[in-house]
């Protein structure tokens, strides 16, 4: 049995049908009013009578408790959590408060649980900061921002526990995952809503020796990452941090030319400033997670933009 929080998520949505379809049992954890609900795609797969669907807050340490006691899981993948680098610098309290409670809940109730099921934890790219690229796991972790500092305190708490307590955890930090339901605060979608509508889309970066540089990312499709975050429990060493992206940079701009080339409308570009805590480069070495697990990324920037834009005119775009 495999418990996913945050099942109805973006990846996590993803992630819970990629193990239905190796014909694993699910545990789908959502919060009862989910802020993104992709329960009809788990609905709607062929395995579905493999999955159970629990409505329960991660943030209720006696819920995780009594569930990981019924359940029994093998694996626990923790996904749940609020998700806004940006968004989380004017709004700090409930990401830094969800976000290190419930990873606490998640490793608190693997503790005194017997059988302890071994935790995968969703980590970021973000809590390595000002760190120049490529960044490797082996640099000290410099969040700015309570979004990146939360994901910080996460990964510090799921070595405590390891090393303490013996709690089989194993750290994924994920890369700008993007894809068919990325979030409306992922920047594929901010440019499709745009693109469709005609209007401007806003590229940030920064001014460097008085030229416009791009923001850039490891843009990495959700595909490639689900398949990353099963190898790391199948293969992972328990304590250890594996980066999960695809290991180049792509300019912002770039992926704004590539909506526009497959949506078919070109619309103008605005150029803004990234905000202080926003790295300008930011992409991974992704050496450890490939001769460790054995994983490496398969789907191109491009594809994954194609991708998604057949799924967004089929489900988003305005008729």
């Amino acid at each position: 049995m495999n418990i996913v929080t945050g099942a109805f998520g973006f990846v996590g949505s993803h992630l819970a049908e990629f193990l239905l379809s190796r014909g694993e049992d699910v545990a789908a954890l959502s919060h009862p009013v989910p802020p993104e609900n992709n329960y009809r795609y788990l609905a709607s797969n062929p395995e579905a009578r493999r999955l159970r669907v629990v409505l329960a807050d991660v943030r209720s340490l006696d819920a995780l408790k009594l569930l990981f006691r019924s359940l029994k899981p093998e694996v626990v993948y923790h996904l749940a959590a609020l998700a806004s680098h940006r968004l989380s610098l004017d709004n700090p309290y409930p990401y830094l408060e969800t976000n290190i409670t419930t990873v606490l809940n998640v490793l608190e109730a693997a503790r005194v649980t017997e059988p302890s099921p071994r935790i995968i934890f969703s980590s970021s790219s973000s809590v390595y900061g000002d760190n120049s690229p490529p960044l490797r796991e082996d640099m000290k972790p410099m969040p700015k921002g309570p979004y990146a500092l939360s994901k910080s305190i996460g990964e510090e708490l799921c070595m405590h526990y390891n090393k303490t307590y013996g709690v089989d955890c194993v750290v994924v930090r994920y890369f700008n995952v993007v894809g068919e339901r990325c979030r409306s605060n992922i920047v594929l979608r901010i440019f499709a809503d745009r693109i469709v509508k005609g209007e401007d889309v806003e590229v940030y970066g920064r001014i460097v020796d008085g030229v416009f540089k791009p923001a850039v990312r490891d843009f990495t499709y959700v595909g490639d990452v689900v398949k990353g975050t099963v190898l790391a429990a199948e293969r992972g060493r328990a304590g250890e941090v594996y980066n999960i992206g695809y290991g180049r940079p792509v300019s912002v701009l770039n992926i704004a030319y590539f909506l526009m080339k497959h949506i078919g409308r070109e619309t103008g570009v605005v150029y803004k400033e990234l905000k202080p805590h926003e790295a300008l480069e930011s992409y991974c070495d992704n050496s450890k997670a490939r001769e460790e697990l054995g994983w490496k990324p398969e789907v191109d920037v491009e594809e994954t933009v194609k991708r998604y834009v057949r799924w967004y005119m089929s489900e988003l775009a305005p008729r």
